[in-house]
């Protein structure tokens, strides 16, 4: 989709969207160049919600005005590496993406700003960078305790100090994956279940007067495939 039809395009979807849902945003910018994230060159930021506050006649907060911004060039990147790439699908994601940022910080909440930071914290894991072991638990999870956080699923399981495997519910079935030996901390990839995009967060408990002891070290990072247990009281 060339800049022509992808501004177009962008501002018909953008006037769909109710003025009331609208309000406080001053524009839609569309922008040509390809955004690349400042740390990682293979991500691409499609949009920004850039707000300000304006501070009422009186003190205090006042209006919160915001410009969303749309980077082409990120779109079309994106779209050179993957032949099936939704055009459409994603520009009406990232507008809606966009506004609910400006919303959230009319409204003085902060819910999408901490999901987009696990992503930051995730990437930071993927790219083998220091990162916040804790980042899943910003996002709110969902039935069985299932965190998602775009294409990638969590799911947390805490284990004895010298188990050999975790336990875990997916799906309604309850299913065990080896952990490694004596790692406080460990991000288990099930390469068989859910196209491989399931990760177990592995916790150990340890005796109280363990309590911090390698802690500090990184999570260990390794996949493998989960077997299937039992129902209870079978």
């Amino acid at each position: 989709m060339n800049f022509e039809r992808f501004e177009a395009e962008a501002r018909r979807l953008w006037n769909e969207i109710p003025e009331q849902a609208r309000e406080g945003v001053d524009g839609l910018t569309i922008e040509t160049e390809v955004a690349a994230h400042p740390d990682f060159d293979w991500v691409y930021t499609m949009g920004e919600c850039l707000t300000e506050t304006w501070p009422s006649g009186v003190g205090g907060d006042g209006d919160v005005l915001s410009e969303l911004v749309l980077y082409h060039g990120s779109f079309r990147a994106l779209a050179e590496e993957d032949p099936d790439f939704d055009w459409a699908g994603e520009l009406w994601e990232t507008i809606l993406h966009e506004l609910l940022h400006h919303r959230e910080s009319a409204a003085g909440e902060s819910g999408l700003d901490e999901v987009d930071w696990a992503q930051e914290q995730n990437l930071r894991r993927l790219a083998g960078e220091p990162f916040d072991p804790d980042f899943y638990r910003t996002v709110p999870a969902g039935p069985a305790g299932v965190v998602k956080l775009e294409s990638e699923l969590f799911v947390e399981s805490t284990v004895s100090e010298r188990a050999l495997e975790a336990v875990f519910e997916w799906r309604g079935r309850r299913y065990a994956v080896e952990v490694p030996v004596l790692s406080p901390r460990a991000f288990v990839e099930v390469t068989n279940l859910a196209g491989g995009r399931l990760c177990v967060v592995v916790r150990r408990r340890h005796p109280w007067w363990r309590f911090g002891l390698g802690t500090g070290r990184p999570p260990v990072e390794l996949s493998g495939r989960a077997r299937p247990l039992p129902a209870m009281g079978c």
